[in-house]
């Protein structure tokens, strides 16, 4: 299954690349597709609010941890073993809640969903500078933002009817059996594409992280990407427990909501790559840093009036998903095209900061009263605040234009 990347022929490569940009809205669901269900969780297994939500928290932590020592594997051992590792891994865990329907199996098993999530989106990510040019590889970030983008459309609203009709152990059914038919993809059409190992050892990656953690920019745009993904989350964690236990709507309108919220993402991640080939990256992110700040502070004072508006709370958060499809995938492909040659590691560390800022952001809110949308609303201007600074600061003043700015 070996080959050589520069001899590629377009047929193959246009295979393996559908079959990774098909894992994509897979990596997007995983939080969204039970976030309806998180009410009737507590509801039957008598356990209290901020313990489910720990379901959301615990899978972003064993996310980032996967992303973190998979970068580093991945650069030494090479892709397509960790790739089918990690698919089997996930399919195997998600079957435990459904022969063990407990609180415990149910923390272990998103915890360790996510380690092989993490793993999966780390290896799948670094496949992409492995057989792509420079400027096809912004470009491809932001066709991968696209296909994440699926992920929240179709997630809340699959996982909405599931638990309607079938109870929320069909959403694991529904893990499993998608993890399964992907592996068997990965297995036929995803092969070695990684020759230029880097040892695994102390000093190596040592020398790897340095590299990348020294970067401002890079630093800058990471740590954006966790704020604005942190927001997501937020309506995630808190949305159905406002919605539904507060406001009393069904999983089934939350569902709805959270899907035309997913459309709204996936409208701005084509506006962004419409706008990445006619505009400079750095003036679109200072334009869309700050329209979040203002909209986010607007939404705020608003929401002193009207506290109890399902209109209001869907406007802002629909006005911060688009934000977060034009800033996420932006920042993501000028990142890890500044790394190439150590693709793993670079998207390792971007992962691993920006996932645990949003698996902080969701346990934190698991402890605070976050219970009404005002509050919801102020932790979207704090997020915004950081994402606004991180460019202000870390993100603007970087040094000359590097390739990934000049694709743009």
């Amino acid at each position: 299954m070996d080959f050589d990347p520069h001899v590629l022929p377009e047929a193959r490569l246009k295979r393996l690349l559908l079959v990774l940009l098909l894992l994509m809205p897979l990596f997007g669901m995983a939080v969204d597709l039970i976030s309806p269900s998180l009410p009737a969780m507590a509801t039957e297994l008598g356990e209290p609010d901020s313990a489910i939500k720990n379901l959301i928290s615990l899978y972003l932590l064993g996310y980032a941890l996967g992303n973190f020592f998979s970068g580093f594997l991945t650069d030494a051992w090479g892709r397509r073993k960790l790739l089918l590792g990690g698919l089997l891994g996930f399919v195997l865990i998600s079957l435990l809640p459904i022969w063990l329907p407990t609180l415990p199996a149910l923390l272990a098993t998103r915890l360790i969903q996510g380690l092989m999530v993490g793993t999966i989106s780390v290896v799948a990510r670094s496949v992409f500078p492995d057989v792509l040019a420079p400027q096809e590889l912004v470009r491809m970030g932001v066709i991968t933002g696209s296909m994440f983008g699926l992920g929240p459309i179709i997630g809340p609203v699959l996982g909405g009817y599931l638990q309607v009709y079938a109870g929320w152990q069909a959403c694991f059914v529904f893990f499993a059996a998608s993890m399964a038919v992907m592996a068997l993809l990965v297995a036929w059409h995803v092969p070695e594409t990684h020759f230029r190992r880097h040892a695994l050892n102390l000093p190596t990656i040592r020398q790897n992280l340095r590299e990348v953690l020294q970067h401002r920019q890079f630093m800058g745009m990471v740590i954006l990407m966790g704020a604005i993904y942190s927001m997501s989350i937020a309506f995630n964690t808190v949305g159905p427990f406002i919605i539904q236990s507060r406001w009393h709507y069904s999983p089934i309108v939350f569902g709805h909501i959270a899907f035309g919220l997913g459309c709204v993402f996936l409208l701005a991640t084509f506006l962004c790559r419409w706008l990445v080939a006619r505009s400079p990256v750095a003036r679109v992110q200072q334009g869309m840093t700050r329209l979040l700040l203002a909209v986010t502070a607007t939404g705020l004072i608003l929401g002193q009036c009207w506290p109890d508006s399902l209109t209001l709370l869907c406007g802002i958060s629909a006005l911060m998903f688009f934000s977060q499809g034009m800033l996420f995938p932006m920042s993501m492909g000028r990142g890890l095209a500044l790394f190439r040659h150590i693709a793993g590691t670079a998207t390792a560390l971007m992962f691993l900061i920006n996932i645990l800022m949003t698996s902080l952001t969701s346990f934190v809110l698991s402890l605070l009263a976050v219970h009404d949308a005002p509050s919801l609303l102020a932790v979207y201007l704090i997020l915004a605040l950081i994402c606004f600074t991180a460019n202000r600061w870390l993100i603007q003043p970087a040094q000359p234009p590097r390739a990934a700015d000049s694709v743009a």
